[in-house]
């Protein structure tokens, strides 16, 4: 037994779907998001390559200090002049030109959390008629690398008017 499908069924189409929705254009959030992620990874950018520029003079100042040798006479000077050309780099000639003494030793240990006596004790040996041994031009060295590690790049303290 067949049973008949009434004209006004047989005469019905299937449903049409929509077409499916693309990718394109954006919602206004996802440009949002893509806005912001620019931004951030231009930003990470210039910081990565402002920290870089500030570091370049501690590697530089490493590296001259690495080049200097133990033995000459003029030693404890030529540290001197690397730590004073260090700082002046971060400010102005005036800042720093002036401070010998006990007053560069006293900006000098201001730089770092824990001053190092063993830094400004062999630097005020520079002008002694007397070169640095062997074993103090060692301290020396590593004195001045220890406060270059520390101290640059060199950042304000309060009240301080150098940098």
């Amino acid at each position: 037994m067949q049973t008949a499908t009434p004209p006004t069924l047989a005469s019905m189409q299937d449903i049409q779907t929509p077409p499916d929705i693309g990718n394109w254009p954006l919602a206004y959030g996802y440009w949002l998001v893509i806005l912001i992620a620019i931004t951030l990874i231009i930003l990470v950018c210039f910081g990565l390559i402002k920290r870089h520029k500030q570091r370049a003079i501690k590697r530089a100042a490493i590296n001259e200090l690495a080049q200097l040798k133990l033995d000459d006479r003029q030693f404890a000077s030529h540290v001197n002049a690397l730590l004073k050309r260090c700082a002046m780099s971060h400010g102005t000639r005036e800042q720093f030109a002036h401070l010998d003494g006990e007053p560069w030793f006293t900006w000098l240990n201001s730089k770092t959390a824990a001053p190092d006596t063993t830094l400004t004790s062999l630097l005020a040996k520079r002008y002694q008629p007397m070169p640095l041994s062997q074993d103090e031009a060692q301290q020396l060295h590593d004195a001045a690398k220890r406060w270059l590690q520390q101290a640059l790049p060199l950042k304000a303290l309060k009240g301080d008017t150098a940098c």
